[in-house]
Protein backbone atom coordinates (compact mmCIF):
# COMPACT_ATOMS: atom_id res chain seq x y z
CA UNK A 1 0.00 0.00 0.00
CA UNK A 2 1.42 3.31 -0.77
CA UNK A 3 0.92 6.56 0.56
CA UNK A 4 -1.76 8.93 -0.57
CA UNK A 5 -1.86 12.20 -2.23
CA UNK A 6 -0.51 14.92 0.01
CA UNK A 7 -3.97 16.43 -0.06
CA UNK A 8 -5.69 12.91 0.85
CA UNK A 9 -2.36 12.44 3.30
CA UNK A 10 -3.76 15.70 5.15
CA UNK A 11 -7.04 15.07 5.46
CA UNK A 12 -6.75 11.62 6.43
CA UNK A 13 -4.57 13.03 9.53
CA UNK A 14 -6.94 15.99 10.14
CA UNK A 15 -9.64 13.85 10.59
CA UNK A 16 -7.72 11.45 12.79
CA UNK A 17 -6.71 14.17 15.11
CA UNK A 18 -10.17 14.78 15.68
CA UNK A 19 -11.01 12.17 17.66
CA UNK A 20 -10.95 13.64 20.92
CA UNK A 21 -12.27 16.99 19.47
CA UNK A 22 -15.34 15.39 17.67
CA UNK A 23 -16.14 13.30 21.27
CA UNK A 24 -16.38 15.83 23.18
CA UNK A 25 -17.92 18.78 21.42
CA UNK A 26 -20.60 16.95 19.25
CA UNK A 27 -21.98 16.21 23.42
CA UNK A 28 -21.65 19.26 25.14
CA UNK A 29 -24.90 21.13 23.73
CA UNK A 30 -26.58 17.53 24.53
CA UNK A 31 -25.93 17.87 28.00
CA UNK A 32 -28.62 19.68 29.33
CA UNK A 33 -31.11 16.81 27.73
CA UNK A 34 -28.93 14.41 28.92
CA UNK A 35 -29.24 15.60 32.40
CA UNK A 36 -32.69 16.02 32.14
CA UNK A 37 -33.74 12.71 30.60
CA UNK A 38 -31.18 10.89 33.32
CA UNK A 39 -32.14 12.81 36.17
CA UNK A 40 -28.58 14.47 36.91
CA UNK A 41 -27.57 17.39 38.38
CA UNK A 42 -25.08 19.83 36.27
CA UNK A 43 -21.87 18.86 37.77
CA UNK A 44 -22.52 15.14 36.70
CA UNK A 45 -23.65 15.86 32.98
CA UNK A 46 -20.52 17.81 32.61
CA UNK A 47 -18.12 15.20 34.23
CA UNK A 48 -19.00 13.11 30.74
CA UNK A 49 -17.26 15.72 29.14
CA UNK A 50 -14.07 15.61 32.53
CA UNK A 51 -13.92 11.77 32.47
CA UNK A 52 -14.10 11.64 28.63
CA UNK A 53 -10.37 13.90 29.00
CA UNK A 54 -9.07 12.44 31.64
CA UNK A 55 -8.94 8.94 30.13
CA UNK A 56 -7.59 10.51 26.78
CA UNK A 57 -4.58 11.44 28.72
CA UNK A 58 -3.86 8.77 30.76
CA UNK A 59 -3.93 6.50 27.59
CA UNK A 60 -2.27 9.12 25.24
CA UNK A 61 0.57 8.44 27.54
CA UNK A 62 1.16 4.71 26.04
CA UNK A 63 -0.22 5.02 22.56
CA UNK A 64 3.22 6.36 21.65
CA UNK A 65 4.87 3.50 22.52
CA UNK A 66 2.47 1.24 21.53
CA UNK A 67 2.17 2.47 17.65
CA UNK A 68 6.41 2.25 17.83
CA UNK A 69 6.31 -1.24 18.84
CA UNK A 70 3.09 -2.38 16.64
CA UNK A 71 2.77 0.10 14.16
CA UNK A 72 0.51 3.37 13.53
CA UNK A 73 -1.95 1.52 11.45
CA UNK A 74 -2.96 -1.23 13.27
CA UNK A 75 -3.05 0.93 16.66
CA UNK A 76 -5.39 3.48 15.31
CA UNK A 77 -7.50 1.02 13.37
CA UNK A 78 -8.24 -1.21 17.15
CA UNK A 79 -8.60 2.46 18.95
CA UNK A 80 -11.43 3.49 16.02
CA UNK A 81 -13.84 0.12 16.59
CA UNK A 82 -13.22 0.28 20.18
CA UNK A 83 -14.78 3.86 19.92
CA UNK A 84 -17.63 3.25 17.51
CA UNK A 85 -18.67 -0.22 19.80
CA UNK A 86 -18.53 1.96 23.22
CA UNK A 87 -20.55 5.05 21.76
CA UNK A 88 -22.87 2.57 19.93
CA UNK A 89 -23.36 0.82 23.90
CA UNK A 90 -24.01 5.01 25.25
CA UNK A 91 -27.11 4.77 22.95
CA UNK A 92 -28.87 2.18 25.57
CA UNK A 93 -27.92 3.68 28.97
CA UNK A 94 -30.25 4.57 31.52
CA UNK A 95 -28.40 6.24 34.07
CA UNK A 96 -25.22 8.79 34.50
CA UNK A 97 -23.15 6.39 35.90
CA UNK A 98 -23.44 4.00 32.66
CA UNK A 99 -22.51 7.53 30.71
CA UNK A 100 -19.75 7.49 33.14
CA UNK A 101 -18.09 4.09 32.54
CA UNK A 102 -18.68 4.56 28.51
CA UNK A 103 -17.27 7.78 28.35
CA UNK A 104 -14.04 6.92 29.93
CA UNK A 105 -14.22 3.89 27.39
CA UNK A 106 -14.59 6.17 24.89
CA UNK A 107 -11.67 8.63 26.14
CA UNK A 108 -9.30 5.36 26.37
CA UNK A 109 -10.25 5.21 22.68
CA UNK A 110 -10.11 8.72 21.07
CA UNK A 111 -6.64 8.94 22.89
CA UNK A 112 -4.95 7.20 19.64
CA UNK A 113 -6.39 10.14 17.41
CA UNK A 114 -3.74 12.88 17.91
CA UNK A 115 -1.15 10.33 18.81
CA UNK A 116 -0.56 8.76 15.83
CA UNK A 117 -1.58 11.39 13.81
CA UNK A 118 1.57 13.90 14.70
CA UNK A 119 3.55 10.43 15.20
CA UNK A 120 2.73 9.45 11.38
CA UNK A 121 3.71 12.98 10.23
CA UNK A 122 6.66 13.09 12.24
CA UNK A 123 7.22 9.68 10.44
CA UNK A 124 7.44 11.16 7.22
CA UNK A 125 8.28 15.09 7.64
CA UNK A 126 10.54 17.40 9.62
CA UNK A 127 11.26 21.01 10.02
CA UNK A 128 9.70 23.99 8.13
CA UNK A 129 7.85 20.94 6.17
CA UNK A 130 6.79 19.80 8.64
CA UNK A 131 5.62 22.99 10.48
CA UNK A 132 3.51 24.09 7.17
CA UNK A 133 1.63 20.49 7.11
CA UNK A 134 0.88 20.73 10.26
CA UNK A 135 -0.78 24.43 10.55
CA UNK A 136 -3.05 22.99 7.46
CA UNK A 137 -3.78 20.02 9.04
CA UNK A 138 -4.97 21.98 12.18
CA UNK A 139 -6.77 24.68 9.68
CA UNK A 140 -8.84 21.74 8.31
CA UNK A 141 -9.95 20.71 11.78
CA UNK A 142 -10.95 23.84 13.08
CA UNK A 143 -14.14 24.00 11.27
CA UNK A 144 -15.10 20.93 13.32
CA UNK A 145 -14.69 23.14 16.24
CA UNK A 146 -18.19 24.97 14.85
CA UNK A 147 -19.60 22.36 12.97
CA UNK A 148 -19.03 19.61 15.43
CA UNK A 149 -21.33 21.62 18.25
CA UNK A 150 -23.81 23.20 16.00
CA UNK A 151 -24.31 19.46 14.64
CA UNK A 152 -24.88 18.11 17.97
CA UNK A 153 -27.42 20.86 18.99
CA UNK A 154 -29.23 19.74 16.09
CA UNK A 155 -29.35 16.39 16.43
CA UNK A 156 -30.34 16.57 20.03
CA UNK A 157 -32.66 18.84 19.61
CA UNK A 158 -34.74 17.03 16.69
CA UNK A 159 -34.04 13.33 17.66
CA UNK A 160 -32.64 13.47 21.47
CA UNK A 161 -29.14 13.34 22.76
CA UNK A 162 -28.78 9.22 21.91
CA UNK A 163 -28.64 10.06 18.50
CA UNK A 164 -25.24 11.89 19.59
CA UNK A 165 -23.99 8.96 20.56
CA UNK A 166 -25.75 7.18 17.39
CA UNK A 167 -24.21 9.75 15.30
CA UNK A 168 -20.30 8.95 17.11
CA UNK A 169 -20.94 5.39 16.57
CA UNK A 170 -21.55 5.73 12.97
CA UNK A 171 -18.74 8.41 12.06
CA UNK A 172 -15.89 6.66 13.59
CA UNK A 173 -16.89 3.07 11.88
CA UNK A 174 -16.43 5.16 8.70
CA UNK A 175 -13.12 6.46 9.19
CA UNK A 176 -12.12 3.02 10.56
CA UNK A 177 -13.18 1.65 7.10
CA UNK A 178 -11.23 4.27 5.90
CA UNK A 179 -8.12 3.95 7.11
CA UNK A 180 -7.95 0.38 6.70
CA UNK A 181 -8.48 1.17 2.61
CA UNK A 182 -6.34 3.99 2.24
CA UNK A 183 -3.78 4.53 5.20
CA UNK A 184 -0.91 2.53 4.92
CA UNK A 185 1.92 1.89 7.68
CA UNK A 186 4.97 4.67 7.76
CA UNK A 187 6.67 2.82 10.71
CA UNK A 188 8.91 0.22 9.23
CA UNK A 189 9.45 -3.04 10.96
CA UNK A 190 13.05 -2.41 11.23
CA UNK A 191 12.44 0.93 13.31
CA UNK A 192 10.42 -0.18 15.57
CA UNK A 193 11.23 -0.31 19.20
CA UNK A 194 10.33 -3.25 21.80
CA UNK A 195 7.73 -2.33 24.31
CA UNK A 196 9.23 -3.50 27.41
CA UNK A 197 9.69 -1.40 30.36
CA UNK A 198 13.32 -0.96 30.29
CA UNK A 199 13.49 0.48 26.89
CA UNK A 200 9.85 2.74 27.67
CA UNK A 201 11.52 3.99 30.65
CA UNK A 202 14.69 5.07 29.12
CA UNK A 203 12.29 6.70 26.16
CA UNK A 204 10.09 8.38 28.67
CA UNK A 205 13.30 10.03 30.30
CA UNK A 206 14.87 10.92 27.06
CA UNK A 207 11.56 12.67 26.29
CA UNK A 208 11.38 14.42 29.89
CA UNK A 209 14.81 15.20 30.38
CA UNK A 210 14.59 17.17 26.90
CA UNK A 211 14.22 21.37 28.21
CA UNK A 212 13.31 21.97 24.51
CA UNK A 213 10.71 20.11 24.64
CA UNK A 214 9.03 20.40 28.05
CA UNK A 215 8.89 24.60 27.65
CA UNK A 216 7.87 24.83 24.19
CA UNK A 217 4.52 21.37 25.07
CA UNK A 218 3.91 23.74 28.34
CA UNK A 219 3.50 26.76 26.22
CA UNK A 220 1.42 25.25 23.30
CA UNK A 221 -1.24 23.33 25.97
CA UNK A 222 -0.97 26.78 28.52
CA UNK A 223 -2.95 28.79 25.20
CA UNK A 224 -4.80 25.68 24.03
CA UNK A 225 -6.23 25.27 27.52
CA UNK A 226 -7.44 28.80 27.50
CA UNK A 227 -9.51 28.44 24.21
CA UNK A 228 -10.47 25.40 25.75
CA UNK A 229 -12.19 27.06 28.65
CA UNK A 230 -14.62 28.88 26.74
CA UNK A 231 -15.18 26.03 24.26
CA UNK A 232 -16.76 24.20 27.26
CA UNK A 233 -18.42 26.94 28.98
CA UNK A 234 -19.82 27.57 25.72
CA UNK A 235 -23.51 26.74 26.83
CA UNK A 236 -23.19 29.00 29.91
CA UNK A 237 -21.58 31.81 28.21
CA UNK A 238 -24.60 31.67 25.57
CA UNK A 239 -27.56 31.16 27.72
CA UNK A 240 -26.74 32.55 31.42
CA UNK A 241 -24.28 35.63 30.52
CA UNK A 242 -25.38 36.75 26.65
CA UNK A 243 -29.14 35.56 27.59
CA UNK A 244 -29.02 33.79 24.08
CA UNK A 245 -30.99 31.10 22.88
CA UNK A 246 -29.03 27.73 23.32
CA UNK A 247 -28.93 27.56 19.20
CA UNK A 248 -27.18 30.60 19.27
CA UNK A 249 -23.98 28.42 20.51
CA UNK A 250 -22.23 29.77 17.68
CA UNK A 251 -21.47 32.74 18.78
CA UNK A 252 -18.95 31.08 21.15
CA UNK A 253 -17.65 28.87 18.53
CA UNK A 254 -18.15 30.82 15.44
CA UNK A 255 -15.35 33.73 16.42
CA UNK A 256 -13.11 30.65 17.44
CA UNK A 257 -13.17 29.02 14.39
CA UNK A 258 -12.91 32.00 11.78
CA UNK A 259 -10.01 33.27 13.72
CA UNK A 260 -8.00 30.09 13.52
CA UNK A 261 -8.48 29.82 10.06
CA UNK A 262 -7.57 33.66 9.29
CA UNK A 263 -4.33 32.31 11.43
CA UNK A 264 -3.62 29.38 9.68
CA UNK A 265 -4.04 30.64 6.37
CA UNK A 266 -1.84 33.60 7.44
CA UNK A 267 1.06 30.94 9.19
CA UNK A 268 3.27 29.82 5.71
CA UNK A 269 3.72 33.51 4.34
CA UNK A 270 4.42 34.69 7.97
CA UNK A 271 6.77 31.50 8.64
CA UNK A 272 8.59 32.55 5.47
CA UNK A 273 8.63 36.03 5.56
CA UNK A 274 9.73 36.28 9.25
CA UNK A 275 11.01 33.15 9.86
CA UNK A 276 10.11 30.95 13.19
CA UNK A 277 11.30 33.52 16.31
CA UNK A 278 9.51 36.23 14.26
CA UNK A 279 6.27 34.78 13.95
CA UNK A 280 6.41 33.16 17.56
CA UNK A 281 6.97 37.01 18.65
CA UNK A 282 4.06 38.30 16.65
CA UNK A 283 2.23 35.60 17.70
CA UNK A 284 2.07 36.31 21.52
CA UNK A 285 1.88 39.74 20.53
CA UNK A 286 -1.58 38.85 19.32
CA UNK A 287 -2.02 37.01 22.33
CA UNK A 288 -1.20 39.67 24.16
CA UNK A 289 -3.50 41.80 22.95
CA UNK A 290 -6.22 39.77 22.50
CA UNK A 291 -6.38 39.02 26.41
CA UNK A 292 -5.91 42.80 27.24
CA UNK A 293 -9.01 43.71 24.90
CA UNK A 294 -11.17 40.64 26.65
CA UNK A 295 -10.00 41.93 30.13
CA UNK A 296 -11.49 45.37 29.19
CA UNK A 297 -14.48 44.35 27.07
CA UNK A 298 -16.07 41.94 30.25
CA UNK A 299 -15.40 44.34 32.96
CA UNK A 300 -17.28 47.56 30.76
CA UNK A 301 -19.50 45.47 28.56
CA UNK A 302 -20.10 41.92 30.77
CA UNK A 303 -23.75 41.05 28.83
CA UNK A 304 -22.77 42.50 25.42
CA UNK A 305 -21.89 41.07 22.31
CA UNK A 306 -18.62 42.60 22.00
CA UNK A 307 -16.94 39.95 24.34
CA UNK A 308 -16.96 37.46 21.59
CA UNK A 309 -14.80 39.42 19.53
CA UNK A 310 -11.51 38.58 21.82
CA UNK A 311 -12.27 34.94 20.87
CA UNK A 312 -11.29 35.86 17.63
CA UNK A 313 -7.98 37.80 17.89
CA UNK A 314 -7.17 34.98 20.70
CA UNK A 315 -7.57 32.34 18.14
CA UNK A 316 -5.41 33.62 15.35
CA UNK A 317 -2.51 34.06 17.35
CA UNK A 318 -2.76 30.92 18.68
CA UNK A 319 -2.72 29.31 15.24
CA UNK A 320 0.21 31.78 14.45
CA UNK A 321 2.05 29.57 17.59
CA UNK A 322 0.59 26.32 17.39
CA UNK A 323 2.27 24.73 14.51
CA UNK A 324 6.31 26.53 16.00
CA UNK A 325 5.52 25.38 19.21
CA UNK A 326 3.78 21.53 18.17
CA UNK A 327 6.67 20.87 15.58
CA UNK A 328 9.19 22.23 17.48
CA UNK A 329 8.53 19.92 20.68
CA UNK A 330 9.10 17.01 18.61
CA UNK A 331 12.12 18.16 16.41
CA UNK A 332 14.54 16.75 18.67
CA UNK A 333 13.10 13.60 19.77
CA UNK A 334 12.33 11.95 16.19
CA UNK A 335 14.09 8.57 17.67
CA UNK A 336 11.32 8.73 20.22
CA UNK A 337 8.48 10.03 17.89
CA UNK A 338 5.45 8.58 19.25
CA UNK A 339 6.87 9.37 22.96
CA UNK A 340 6.97 12.58 22.58
CA UNK A 341 3.60 12.50 20.80
CA UNK A 342 2.09 10.83 23.60
CA UNK A 343 3.74 12.78 26.20
CA UNK A 344 2.84 15.89 24.56
CA UNK A 345 -0.93 14.64 24.37
CA UNK A 346 -1.18 13.93 27.54
CA UNK A 347 0.10 17.20 28.50
CA UNK A 348 -3.05 18.81 25.93
CA UNK A 349 -5.56 16.34 27.28
CA UNK A 350 -5.06 16.28 31.16
CA UNK A 351 -5.28 20.38 30.88
CA UNK A 352 -8.80 20.05 28.83
CA UNK A 353 -9.92 17.85 31.44
CA UNK A 354 -9.29 20.28 34.36
CA UNK A 355 -10.83 23.35 32.15
CA UNK A 356 -13.82 21.04 31.59
CA UNK A 357 -14.07 19.84 35.36
CA UNK A 358 -12.56 22.61 37.22
CA UNK A 359 -11.42 25.64 35.54
CA UNK A 360 -14.55 26.41 33.82
CA UNK A 361 -17.51 26.21 36.62
CA UNK A 362 -14.88 27.86 38.82
CA UNK A 363 -14.79 30.67 36.49
CA UNK A 364 -17.93 30.96 34.48
CA UNK A 365 -19.87 32.67 36.89
CA UNK A 366 -18.73 35.97 34.92
CA UNK A 367 -17.18 37.08 31.19
CA UNK A 368 -14.62 39.25 33.43
CA UNK A 369 -13.75 35.79 35.92
CA UNK A 370 -12.87 33.68 32.59
CA UNK A 371 -10.85 36.78 31.45
CA UNK A 372 -8.93 36.76 34.15
CA UNK A 373 -8.05 32.98 34.14
CA UNK A 374 -7.41 32.63 30.44
CA UNK A 375 -4.89 35.72 30.79
CA UNK A 376 -3.07 33.82 33.51
CA UNK A 377 -2.92 30.82 31.54
CA UNK A 378 -1.73 32.84 28.64
CA UNK A 379 1.34 34.43 30.29
CA UNK A 380 2.04 31.09 31.76
CA UNK A 381 2.36 29.79 28.05
CA UNK A 382 4.43 33.24 27.20
CA UNK A 383 6.51 32.31 30.09
CA UNK A 384 7.76 29.18 28.39
CA UNK A 385 8.21 30.38 25.26
CA UNK A 386 10.33 33.07 26.47
CA UNK A 387 12.38 30.90 28.27
CA UNK A 388 13.00 28.87 25.20
CA UNK A 389 13.95 31.27 23.29
CA UNK A 390 16.79 32.95 25.60
CA UNK A 391 17.81 28.70 26.28
CA UNK A 392 18.70 28.97 22.69
CA UNK A 393 20.43 32.77 22.12
CA UNK A 394 23.87 31.28 23.92
CA UNK A 395 23.95 27.86 21.35
CA UNK A 396 22.99 30.32 18.64
CA UNK A 397 26.21 32.91 19.64
CA UNK A 398 28.18 29.61 20.19
CA UNK A 399 27.48 27.91 17.11
CA UNK A 400 28.47 30.83 15.49
CA UNK A 401 31.47 31.73 17.69
CA UNK A 402 32.42 28.13 16.47
CA UNK A 403 31.87 28.79 12.72
CA UNK A 404 33.54 32.00 12.69
CA UNK A 405 37.24 30.18 14.18
CA UNK A 406 36.59 27.52 11.52
CA UNK A 407 39.61 28.59 9.21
Amino acid sequence: MTLPSRPALILLLALMGLLNSFGSDILIPALSLLRQDLGSTDWQAQQSISLFFIASAFVSLWYGAISDAYGRRRTILAALFILSLSSAASVFAQNIEQIWVLRIVQGLAAGAGMVISRSILNDLHQGFEAQRLLGRITMIQTLSIVVTPVFGAWLSIHYGWRMVFAALSSVTLILAVTYWHWLPETLPPNQRLRLNPAELTRAFLTVLGTPSFIRLSLAHVANWTSMAVYTVSAPIIVIDRLGRAATDIYLVYGPITLGLIAGFLAFPRLLKRRQAGGTLKLAYLVLGAAVLFNLMASYLFPTALINIAPLFIYSFGLALALPLLIAGALEPLRRHGGVAASCQTFLQFAMIALAAGVLAPWLWDSLFALAIGTGCLTLLGGISALLEQRAKCPAVAQSNTQQDKTP
